[in-house]
């Protein structure tokens, strides 16, 4: 009985002890709901993003509850309360609705996790959320309404990413809401008039939204708790609310960059808790307002790039605590106030680009604390007081485009911080005080454009940290030291236009760095020293106009990164050195003016580099032109004029890219290439040539007759080149006048016209010929305007018939007026050949700006964006067309940049120095002689000249105060 007892009880047993252990381990492993929530996060994640991060590895779904895996924090209920994951890399598609399940949940945290899509909607339920921030991701799509039911949440960021819409107007009913940041989006629509309400909040930051636009709600004026508002970089646009003279608490008010415009808030004066006011780029007007003086915390006051007119208000010296003013980049006048000298921690004073007058104080000496004095571009007069050498800070003066006077303090000697001078387009006279060379810090001395006598000192040498010396057009005279050879650091040296005499130190050999050497229009001698040749770094190397002698140095082929070199002017001689097969980069070489001699070496044809000019006219070259100029199939313009060639130029046809060509003055004998290059030449470039001829096919000297029937066919072909040209310019005109779109209309023209090198997208069965010079005069055309002569009339204006005295008989087009002002360019003429008149109209209205089309209007085009200007607009002056207002500013004393947009103006110095070349370009484009004018070809070759390395970027007229994205 017992044994059989035994093995009864037994099985029995067993199966209790399993059913135990069973619900033993199912209790073990059992994760609670929001573990299993937080779970999606780990099956949506990355697998290498599990693998790396030191945080989701701690995440074992073997755990009771989540509350020990790193980055969530638990209730004293164990329930999660806190999920914050900032800068791990999760790589998440889309955040997981399962999120939206921690009831609990107080803190939500995944900013800088690489997550996208969308915000789940179903993120409103997690009603005790006082923290969200989603903040530097990838989510896209809508801010969701629901959040507005978040009725505890007290910080919503969800700044730098992509999201888009509107603000929801339901999230004025976040009546706890202390920090709202959606800066750097996509958002559109205005700000909602009903966030007046939230009365709680301390930080607005909407910057960063360029579509976000409408006027800024005067109901913010009610949130007297806000401590940040950031609107900058935005379309909003309308006045600044004097409603937020209420902002009694405001400290950072950032509304920059955007449309708003009217008069600056007297106001704002009552905001005494004001540190930072940044009110740049905008279109403000009116003067600053004096209660602006009130603000004696204020520590930062920027108000550059508007049109502030008035003077300085001389209470802006009671903000004792300003550090950083800059006003630059206005209308303002009068004087510099007398009493800015009480501002002792001012750092930076940034006056510039302006119509200030009178002289600098020498109050401003005070100013203790200055690192940054730019007072450039305005019409100081008077003498630079001597007290500029107290600032013992200073770090950078900018006085250039002024009036003033007098000579150069010596005292600036004791401005031991001070790292760039200057001082150009100014009156100075007098001699360069040695005590500025002996400024250890010294990089930048520009003195261009004074009247500075005397010579070059010797102690220029002890400026070893001189990066840039420019002291061209100026007096100076004298030989140019050899100690300027010990300037090893010296990237760029500018002593054109001087009275410097006697032969060039071989000791600038020595300066390895030197990229741009300019020593053009003096009375230098000698010959050009070999030691030349070691400057291996040079990109730019102009001795023209002196009186070199010799021959150019076989040492020259070393230059390897030399794209300009020129030589014309001189007294050279002997023939062009093998080595120049080495100056793989130069693209314009000009040797004029010499008497250089010997044959034109095939090696010339082996730098292929050539794309601008090649210039060697005005010598005793001999010989034939050699095979291998054939290579250079990108060159823009030839002169081989006044030499001894001779020889065919047949091999001058392959040179497709031409736009320029001058063989006049030679001995060339044979027939002229019969090109369409060739046949838009006038007789100039080829006179006192006796044996050239004209040709049909090419080979084969022509008749008389066959000579006259060619140049009647050319003369045919300029005329209707013309016709299309001119109704495509008034059309593509008018377009620019209507849309003024500026950056659709620079992506058009750049993008085609380097599209269209080969002409195969041009299918008409003619040549264009642009800028031939025609058999009649305006005045033929005008005398033809009369209602009689009337075709028909469109949408842009009439067309009318013409017959010119020669016989031939043209279409006009008259345009309509698109100002009420009059002027010369209100009432453009388009002239077509009666023949070909529906074609060329049609081509008019369906083309996009290209190389065959009038270059004219994409010169107009570049001077828009350049200036930020309009083609016409009454701001001008009397409706002046921008061509002409251009002109007249170039004509005026004031400096050139005085010309651009403001906001191009305050780029670093070589960036401003490229925009200036591409203006010049520009009005090679908008040139009034048609002949003069380049096509688009030579303009793409141009504008790729324009460059240069960031490291010279370094000098700016405004402050380059970078705001960080929490600023906005």
């Amino acid at each position: 009985m017992e044994k059989s007892s035994h093995f009864y009880v037994t099985p029995l047993f067993l199966i209790m002890f399993f059913v135990i252990l069973n619900a033993t381990v199912t209790v073990v492993v059992s994760l609670s709901s929001d573990g299993q929530a937080l779970l999606s996060l780990l099956s949506s994640s990355d697998p290498e993003s599990k693998s790396s991060s030191k945080v989701l590895s701690s995440w074992n779904p073997s755990s009771q509850t989540p509350c020990s895996w790193e980055g969530i924090t638990c209730s004293p209920q164990e329930r999660v309360i806190s999920l914050s994951l900032p800068n791990t890399f999760l790589n998440l598609s889309s955040i997981p609705s399962q999120i939206s399940s921690l009831s609990s949940l107080q803190l939500l945290n995944l900013s800088s996790t690489n997550v996208s899509g969308t915000i789940p909607p179903s993120f409103g339920s997690l009603t005790h959320l006082r923290l969200l921030d989603l903040s530097s991701n990838s989510l896209v799509g809508l801010i969701p309404p629901e959040l507005g039911k978040l009725s505890s949440l007290q910080f919503l960021f969800l700044n730098s990413n992509q999201l888009s819409g509107k603000i929801p107007q339901e999230l004025a009913n976040l009546s706890s809401l202390q920090v709202f940041c959606v800066q750097d989006n996509l958002l559109n629509g205005s700000i909602p008039s009903q966030f007046g309400s939230l009365v709680s909040l301390q930080q607005l930051r909407i910057g960063g939204n360029p579509f976000l636009t409408g006027e800024i709600p005067p109901q913010l004026g009610f949130l007297t708790n806000l401590t940040t508002f950031g609107a900058a970089a935005t379309g909003l646009s309308g006045v600044m609310p004097p409603t937020f003279g209420n902002l009694i608490n405001l400290q950072t008010l950032a509304i920059y960059d955007t449309e708003v415009f009217g008069s600056i808030p007297p106001e704002l004066g009552l905001c005494s808790e004001l540190r930072n006011l940044y009110l740049h780029m905008n279109k403000l007007t009116g003067s600053i307002p004096p209660q602006l003086g009130k603000l004696q915390k204020l520590t930062s006051l920027l108000l550059w790039g508007n049109s502030i007119t008035g003077p300085i208000p001389a209470e802006l010296s009671n903000c004792s605590s300003l550090v950083v003013l800059d006003v630059s980049a206005n209308d303002i006048t009068g004087e510099i106030p007398l009493d800015f000298g009480k501002l002792v921690v001012l750092e930076q004073l940034h006056l510039s680009d302006n119509s200030l007058t009178g002289s600098i104080p020498f109050q401003l000496s005070n100013c203790t604390s200055l690192t940054a004095l730019q007072l450039d571009k305005n019409q100081l007069s008077g003498q630079i007081p001597w007290q500029v050498g107290n600032l013992k800070f200073l770090q950078s003066f900018f006085l250039w485009g002024n009036l003033v006077s007098g000579t150069i303090p010596s005292s600036f000697g004791n401005c031991t911080e001070l790292y760039a001078l200057d001082l150009s387009r100014n009156k100075l006279t007098g001699t360069m005080p040695e005590e500025i060379f002996s400024l250890k810090k010294l990089s930048k001395l520009l003195l261009l454009g004074n009247s500075l006598s005397g010579g070059l000192p010797k102690s220029v040498a002890k400026c070893q940290s001189l990066v840039r010396l420019r002291l061209g057009e100026n007096q100076l005279s004298g030989q140019i030291p050899k100690e300027i050879g010990q300037l090893s650091n010296l990237v760029f040296l500018d002593l054109y236009m001087n009275h410097f005499s006697g032969v060039l130190p071989l000791e600038i050999g020595n300066i390895s760095v030197l990229e741009l050497f300019d020593i053009h229009n003096n009375h230098l001698t000698g010959e050009i020293p070999a030691e030349l040749g070691d400057l291996v770094n040079l990109e730019q190397l102009d001795l023209s106009r002196n009186s070199f002698s010799g021959s150019i140095p076989w040492s020259f082929g070393n230059f390897s990164y030399l794209n300009k070199l020129i030589l014309n002017n001189n007294l050279l001689i002997g023939s062009i050195s093998k080595s120049f097969q080495n100056l793989q980069k130069l693209t314009l070489l000009d040797l004029s003016f010499n008497s250089l001699s010997g044959a034109i070496l095939p090696e010339i044809g082996y730098v292929t580099s050539l794309t601008i000019s090649l210039d060697l006219s005005s010598n005793a070259f001999t010989g034939e032109i050699p095979e291998s100029i054939s290579s250079l199939t990108q060159l823009q313009s030839l002169d081989l004029s006044r030499n001894l060639l001779y020889g065919k130029i047949t091999i001058l046809g392959s040179l497709t890219s031409l736009t320029s060509l001058n063989v006049s003055y030679n001995n060339f004998s044979g027939p002229i290439p019969v090109t369409p290059f060739f046949r838009t030449l006038l007789s100039n470039s080829f006179i006192e040539n006796p044996n050239l001829c004209q040709s049909v096919d090419g080979f084969t000297c022509s008749s008389r007759l066959a000579r006259k029937n060619a140049l009647k066919s050319a003369k045919t072909i300029a005329l209707v080149a013309v016709i299309l040209i001119s109704v495509s310019m008034a059309i593509i005109a008018m377009w620019i006048i209507v849309t003024r779109n500026h950056n659709y209309m620079v992506e058009n023209s750049l993008g085609t016209s380097g599209s269209v090198s080969t002409g195969e997208d041009f299918s008409y069965p003619w040549t264009f010929i642009p800028f031939q010079k025609l058999g009649f005069t305006i005045d033929n055309i005008l005398d033809c305007l009369k209602d009689e002569n009337i075709l028909g009339k469109g949408c842009s204006g009439v067309v009318y018939k013409a017959e010119m005295p020669n016989g031939e008989v043209v279409a006009v087009k008259k345009l309509w007026k698109t100002k009420k002002d009059e002027d010369p360019w209100s009432n453009p003429v388009c002239i077509a050949n009666h023949e070909n008149f529906p074609p060329s109209l049609e081509y008019g209205y369906t083309m996009n700006i290209t190389e065959k089309s009038d270059v004219y209007s994409y010169g107009v085009v570049l001077l828009e964006i350049l200036t930020g200007r309009s083609a016409v607009e009454t701001r001008l002056g009397d409706g002046q067309h921008i061509v002409e207002w251009v002109k007249k500013k170039m004509g005026s004393f004031e400096p050139a940049i005085t010309i651009l947009d403001v906001k191009l103006q305050g780029l670093p110095d070589q960036m401003v120095q490229e925009i200036l070349q591409t203006l010049g370009i520009a009005m090679f484009c908008v040139n009034s002689s048609p002949a003069e004018r380049p096509t688009m070809k030579e303009v793409v070759a141009l504008l790729m000249e324009v460059k240069s390395s960031p490291e010279e970027w370094g000098k700016t007229s405004q402050p380059l105060i970078k705001q960080s994205s929490n600023q906005s």
